[in-house]
């Protein structure tokens, strides 16, 4: 089970927090003042910091998926829903999900259709209310099909 916080920092914006099962591990995405950075942390892996227009305005949402398919691929998302978290500012767009125990920062990708995000060795493809979930060398394998339990809730912040 994830945990999801958000809370206002004054000057700097946003700050996201997902805390994965007893892990203490955690992402934290910040706007930083009128330059626009977005910094990515994680207790284990460091630091990443993505630049943002000073004019782009973040909008968060966050969509529950219920999911079905190939048992192999079920067996690597959380039971019985799967919790997405949308971030996006400008022509940066994350999605943020947990795969295999972790939480995953999926990066936005060309898409011919959809919204197409990658991390690691898995993909997740969103278009309206359904989503596929797959990874890469598994190609036997369908995607899971996921479909949205509820409408999104979006929030905006600047």
């Amino acid at each position: 089970m994830s945990l999801v916080k958000v809370r206002k920092t004054g000057k700097k914006g946003l700050v996201f927090k997902a805390l994965a099962g007893l892990e203490l591990a955690f992402v934290a995405l910040e706007i930083v003042g009128a330059g626009g950075v977005w910094t990515a942390q994680s207790a284990t892996a460091g630091t990443l910091t993505i630049p943002l227009h000073p004019a782009a305005q973040v909008q968060k949402t966050s969509t529950v998926y219920r999911c079905s398919g190939a048992q192999e691929l079920l067996d690597k998302l959380p039971k019985p829903f799967v919790s997405v978290t949308y971030l996006n500012a400008g022509a940066v767009s994350l999605a943020v999900l947990q795969v295999e125990g972790e939480t995953q920062v999926f990066s936005n990708v060309i898409a011919a259709s959809g919204a197409r995000y990658t991390a690691n060795r898995f993909e997740w493809w969103s278009k309206g209310d359904t989503a596929f979930f797959s990874e890469v060398g598994l190609e036997a394998a369908k995607p899971l099909t996921c479909e949205a339990t509820h409408p999104a809730s979006a929030r905006h912040t600047r």
